[in-house]
């Protein structure tokens, strides 16, 4: 028994000559370390003790901002109210038509989307029975852009909530360092003997635990709570990227029912713009094969080309009728024989050697994309292989303008490569929300005045109509003529102030109708248009100041919005010299077949009848 006695006894003073034995070195350590902070400057000091509290509390308050984010973002043509959760889910709530569902990718952070109103008109008591089927039609249309191209709205959804997660990170950052300088105020500079004494009152430092506990659980219990997850998985979604998403409620009826027509959609409109971006790589290495000379065509990944290639040139016979008058109805053409076949004699190559040797700038064009995500896509495309250098667009890159179409401008922000200038122009289907959205991204949206672009002088304004769901209106006070007659005055007066150097290369404007006044006592040696949904191509009339180039472009009305296009749509390249003095143009065409037409470099046409050159792209039976 006492040796029973004796073994705990000599294992207790073992044990404690274990922790003597560490517990010296450690004090001698803690002491040195001591004697080495004591002996640091004051700076080194406070700069440390900062750096370590930045370090502790940034990326908590980081973690509660990214956990307690929320932002509007659209969703489709809806409002959207979205937030970040902690249930590992990604949960689209769509009221009383059910939910849908999806594992999050982020592990334990969740997002939930709540969808709210479809934003209406301004005077809902103006709707009439064609009114209304244009605002569906667009409803309609922004929700084939969600099926077709989520990536863009779930991109803008989570930069949203990122921001919102910044926003409030710094906010509570800010109020724990305010509240860390206050107490050192309040103590007189010594913050920690303060915080040691209050901590050793179990009273003061039981309040300051329950305090924190309650933060931290107001805070994150709202993310915490999981609401369950109905529904199932279809089988319809099998192969998109929903294969996985459990649906429940009536949308689950409606996807099932209709899930394998949107499928094929899907699949159909992927197909299209898939051969035609192989086309257009096709066709562009072809006509670059010859230095931009001869044109060509590619379809199903063929390349048909011909010595100077005659159906490229582009409708540049849009003539030299007066640009006071209305647009033609047709584009005009030199003539060709109706089998589309050339019959003038081959293009110069004056063109293509002037961009060889004095190409400095190079602009690709759009105009009226009116939210075809896949055709804005294909311009991108067109970008980066024409080697851009600005990317201009003339106006209606919207259906109606409604805010949720900000990601039409979000979708030709990601498709236009990094690096190229940017400068668009309002259309009258766009709005105020298109030209902030777009100026927030980075881009120059032309108001009135001359903006310096990439190395070009750009002047061009607002489009004096508007035309929401509800029909066409006046903006202001200023009609097509007024608008092009005030932008003549500031091209002229800039042009005389800057002694010839400071005037518009380019009048980037929607509507030739502003064309009158611009050409007749304006100073700016190009005008580019759109709106009329037809390829004019380029010519030349004599104005007061000086001999005046115009180009007017855009797809058919059967090209636009969604899927497909169904009519040739045209877009153009630009070379310019280093003052900003036109060389060259090319048109490329996206026909209905998804077969691609890059048009040859065609000069500036010459003043008066002979300014109408070659053909249509395509021939005459291809002309919009």
């Amino acid at each position: 028994m006492p040796g029973d006695q004796a073994r705990p006894m000599t294992a207790a003073r073992a044990w404690r000559s274990t922790v003597d034995a560490v517990r010296a070195p450690a004090a001698r350590a803690r002491a040195a370390c001591s004697r080495w902070w004591t002996g640091r400057t004051v700076r080194f000091r406070k700069v440390v003790r900062a750096s370590v509290l930045l370090a502790v509390t940034c990326p908590a308050c980081l973690c509660v901002g990214a956990a307690t984010a929320t932002a509007s973002s659209p969703v489709g043509p809806h409002e959207a109210q979205w937030s970040t959760t902690l249930d590992s889910t990604v949960t689209l709530d769509l009221g009383p038509l059910g939910q849908v569902a999806l594992d999050s990718p982020a592990g334990i952070l969740g997002v939930k989307v709540v969808l709210g109103r479809i934003p209406g008109g301004a005077e809902p008591d103006a709707a009439r029975q064609s009114t209304l089927g244009q605002a569906l039609s667009s409803d309609g249309a922004a929700y084939i852009a969600l099926v077709t191209h989520p990536d863009l709205t779930i991109e803008r959804g989570v930069r949203a909530l990122v921001d919102d997660a910044f926003r409030r990170a710094g906010l509570m950052e800010s109020v724990v360092l305010c509240l860390v300088a206050a107490g050192r105020l309040a103590a007189g500079g010594r913050l920690r003997d303060a915080v040691r004494v209050t901590l050793a009152h179990k009273t003061s430092s039981a309040l300051l635990t329950v305090t924190g506990v309650v933060t931290v659980v107001a805070l994150l219990v709202p993310a915490l709570r999981s609401e369950p997850v109905t529904g199932g998985r279809l089988e319809v979604l099998a192969g998109t990227p929903l294969e996985r998403a459990r649906v429940s409620g009536r949308i689950a009826d409606v996807v099932q029912a209709y899930g394998g027509r949107v499928t094929a959609f899907l699949e159909d409109n992927t197909a299209f713009y898939d051969a035609a971006g192989t086309n257009l790589r096709n066709a562009w290495d072809a006509s670059q094969a010859t230095e931009g000379r001869a044109g060509a065509t590619a379809a199903d990944g063929a390349v048909e080309t011909e010595q100077l290639h005659q159906r490229t040139g582009g409708a540049s016979a849009a003539a030299t009728a007066s640009p006071d008058a209305s647009p033609p109805t047709d584009s005009a053409s030199s003539g060709g024989d109706p089998s589309g076949g050339p019959i003038s004699p081959p293009p110069s190559t004056t063109a293509a050697d002037a961009v060889r040797d004095r190409g400095a700038i190079t602009a690709a064009l759009t105009t009226d994309l009116h939210c075809n995500l896949d055709v804005i896509a294909f311009a991108g495309l067109l970008d980066a292989l024409a080697g851009a250098t600005v990317h201009m667009d003339d106006g209606d890159l919207t259906m109606t303008g409604s805010e949720p179409e900000q990601v039409c401008v979000d979708a030709l922000q990601d498709a236009v490569p990094d690096g190229i200038a940017r400068v668009a122009t309002i259309g009258n289907h766009d709005s105020t929300f298109t030209a902030e959205r777009l100026r927030a991204l980075g881009w120059t949206v032309t108001d009135g005045d001359i903006e310096q672009v990439g190395g070009l002088r750009v002047l061009g304004d607002v489009d004096p109509d508007r035309s929401p769901p509800g029909g066409t209106f006046q903006r202001g006070e200023e009609d097509a003529t007024d608008v092009g007659a005030r932008l003549a005055t500031v091209s002229c007066r800039r042009a005389r102030r800057g002694g010839g150097n400071d005037g518009a290369d380019i009048v980037l404007i929607h509507q030739p109708a502003t064309f009158g006044p611009l050409v007749e006592d304006g100073c700016a040696p190009l005008l580019v248009a759109g709106h009329v949904h037809q390829e004019q191509g380029m010519s030349v009339t004599r104005g007061t100041n000086l001999d005046v180039a115009h180009l007017v472009s855009g797809a058919g009305k059967g090209g636009t919005s969604l899927g497909r296009v169904t009519q040739d749509a045209y877009l153009h390249v630009l070379s310019f010299d280093a003052d900003g003095s036109l060389l060259a143009w090319r048109a490329v065409v996206l026909h209905p077949d998804a077969s691609v037409t890059v048009g040859a470099w065609r000069p500036v046409p010459a003043l008066g009848p002979d300014a109408v050159e070659g053909t249509t792209i395509g021939g005459d039976d291809e002309a919009q």
